[in-house]
């Protein structure tokens, strides 16, 4: 997933930073922090023997099912953002890294499996629907369901 920043560094070319680098890094900060405080949510509910069993719905999980997912794909639309400045012809290959990342979470490993399985989990508990009913998966101003 570092291609951009593989072919950035790998290439001769070389300019200074530019609004882009700095919206890119915007996006890659806001990214992390998601990813950093959905984490340490999650870890904190679950270390709560109260929560046992129970699926977090709190802080940044009441926005969106998966803001850990929203955090990763952020940071890495944000390197690529910084890097594309750089990029000529046959380098904007680097698009496939956040593209990839994307697909893998939203459509192949991440939030299907996870979703699969809380459904076989809490499937019938009517607070789950609830949650679900309410809460986007991903993007906090997404449609819920």
């Amino acid at each position: 997933t570092l291609c951009p920043v593989l072919i950035v560094v790998a290439s001769p070319r070389w300019h200074s930073a530019t609004v882009w680098t700095f919206i890119g890094v915007a996006i890659w900060a806001i990214g992390f922090a998601i990813e950093i405080l959905a984490d340490s949510q999650k870890r904190q509910f679950r270390a709560d023997a109260k929560n046992a069993g129970r699926f977090i719905q709190t802080g940044l999980w009441a926005k969106s099912r998966h803001p850990n997912y929203l955090g990763e794909i952020l940071l890495w639309v944000g390197v690529f953002v910084i890097c594309a400045p750089q990029l000529q012809g046959w380098q904007w290959v680097g698009l496939v890294s956040p593209l990839f990342v994307s697909l893998l979470l939203t459509r192949v490993s991440g939030i299907p499996l996870l979703e699969a399985s809380a459904n076989a989990r809490w499937g019938q508990d009517a607070a789950y629907q609830a949650y679900k009913a309410e809460t986007p998966v991903l993007w906090p101003w997404g449609q819920a369901g």
